[in-house]
């Protein structure tokens, strides 16, 4: 009789233990935006050229406003590089 309740007090453990174990989280997925930063360049898409000329986040393509944070990057470099051309 006690190893009847040693297995299920076990069982039960490692159930709760697995439901406890949070799901590893996945890649995150780049937005065009901000796989052009990465490339070195500036995102190509008519949609976020319109929206970067009035320097507004183009929602089709990046929902969570990641291009305005790559943006700001792009212009921190710019102004590196012509820094460090005078």
């Amino acid at each position: 009789m006690k190893w009847i309740k040693v297995l299920a007090v076990i069982t039960v453990l490692s159930l709760s233990a697995s439901w406890v174990q949070a799901e590893p989280k996945q890649a995150k997925k780049l937005t065009c935006c901000e796989k052009a930063f990465e490339a070195g360049k500036e995102c190509r898409n008519k949609c976020c050229l319109a929206a970067h000329r009035t320097n507004k986040s183009c929602e089709k393509c990046n929902p969570e406003k990641q291009d305005l944070a790559v943006m700001k990057k792009l212009a921190e470099k710019k102004k590196q590089g012509a820094a460090a051309k005078k």
